[in-house]
């Protein structure tokens, strides 16, 4: 079977595919025949070396693919069950255990890159039923990262605001789930083709923050004075101009670090607004497989941006990184 892997050194040029055996199961896991896959910052991050991870390293987070056979001791799924993984595997449900880092697919263990993976059952969850396996694969860290945030960290109401930044696959999926609450949008970008169609896709107002370098200001007439409920920060460089867009009481989930991982806070500020910053980590199963029955009974789709062949993968990672998508990027064998 094929799979993605980094080996020799990191670097998005060793990035590679090559043959492995098809795993065999243990008597709690199945095997998977994967359909799709999508690509995340996080990948890339390993590619480069973030993780110091041991080499070679099959890369993945988030694939989608058919049941092909069951260990013994499986009772959640059946052959012919089309199945997402479950990033965090251990992380099942409550809050976040320090341990459950440690399980985390293709950055601490394995990744799922690979036209067959073995799992425990408990790293699977069935796929909506209304997407296609593409739609599917884009949801283990993007879609679930936007619900986590909006629904169980934001408790994000109906009337209620929120900021999103940028377009790529959980700002796109938050803008999504935002609507089907019945909260109002204020995305930022620096692209207008990108503002245009996140506009319709539901967004209520737009801003290049390219040609508005002080683009709170712009939130702030928006909202007319009274600021954000809940804002997503993607650049963390900026975090600074997304506090002084929030409103009293409000929070902000911290779901990127594109601009960078050391930032100077304002903490005058935070106090003063009485503000809540969170560092979103996905979420648990419980919280998957709750966004997807969300996602089934609105009957949401997924908006990808381009679809790869896997012998395409040098120019689906340059496309990628260069940030040319909206939504996400799908791999398919």
């Amino acid at each position: 079977m094929k799979s993605i892997v980094i080996k020799n050194a990191y670097g998005l040029e060793n990035t590679t595919v090559e043959n492995q055996d098809i795993p065999t199961i243990q008597d709690n896991e199945v095997l998977v025949k994967v359909k799709a896959m999508s690509l995340n910052q996080l990948d890339l991050m390993v590619a480069k070396g973030a993780f110091a991870t041991k080499l070679p390293h099959t890369l993945g987070s988030d694939a989608v693919g058919i049941v092909k056979k069951i260990g013994t001791h499986v009772t959640k799924f059946n052959v012919g069950d089309t199945v997402s993984t479950h990033f965090v595997q251990s992380w099942q449900s409550g809050v976040l255990k320090a341990s459950d880092s440690q399980s985390s697919l293709g950055t601490s263990v394995k990744g799922v890159f690979s036209e067959y993976i073995s799992l425990s059952e408990n790293a699977l969850v069935k796929a909506p039923q209304n997407l296609t396996v593409e739609e599917a694969s884009t949801l283990p860290i993007a879609g679930l990262t936007a619900w986590e945030t909006l629904v169980n960290f934001g408790n994000l109401k109906a009337g209620q605001t929120v900021l999103l930044q940028g377009t790529g696959g959980v700002s796109i999926f938050a803008l999504q789930f935002a609507k089907m609450i019945g909260a109002k949008v204020i995305l930022i970008s620096s692209n207008d083709e990108k503002l245009k169609t996140a506009k319709s896709l539901g967004a209520d107002e737009v801003v290049n923050y390219r040609t508005n370098p002080d683009w709170q200001d712009k939130v702030l007439k928006i909202t007319k004075g009274n600021g954000v409920d809940l804002a997503l920060e993607i650049s963390w460089a900026g975090i600074n101009k997304t506090i002084t867009a929030m409103k009293t009481s409000g929070k902000i989930a911290v779901i990127g670090m594109l601009g960078g991982t050391e930032v100077q806070l304002s903490v005058f500020d935070l106090i003063q607004r009485s503000l809540t910053i969170k560092a979103m980590y996905v979420g648990s199963k419980s919280s998957f497989e709750e966004m997807n029955n969300a996602i089934e009974v609105n009957n949401i789709k997924p908006i990808i941006d381009r679809v790869f062949s896997v012998s395409e993968l040098p120019e689906a990672i340059a496309h990628f990184e260069k940030s040319k998508h909206l939504g996400k990027v799908v791999l398919i064998f």
